[in-house]
């Protein structure tokens, strides 16, 4: 279980168009931020800091997981950290 220190959402982008999106982060306890693209099944940890205008493509993650549901909020990102 990985116990979380805040949520937050940020604008970004991804792929080559630059697609805009929303990027849902929430921060744990050993500094990482773990993060996913609105709508998406796939959540990201980095240790790079996530700010207005990220491009989510040039991020370097440390750890993965897929969420079946999709993540559409910040309380459904920390949900599915914490579980």
């Amino acid at each position: 279980m990985i116990k979380t220190t805040g949520t937050f959402t940020v604008q970004g982008y991804y792929g080559s168009g630059h697609t805009p999106c929303n990027v849902i982060c929430a921060k744990s306890i050993d500094g990482g931020t773990w993060y996913a693209v609105e709508g998406s099944v796939n959540v990201n940890c980095t240790w790079k800091e996530i700010n207005l205008g990220v491009n989510v493509e040039e991020l370097d993650d440390i750890d993965a997981f897929t969420w079946p549901d999709g993540i559409n909020s910040e309380e459904e990102l920390e949900a599915a950290v914490e579980d």
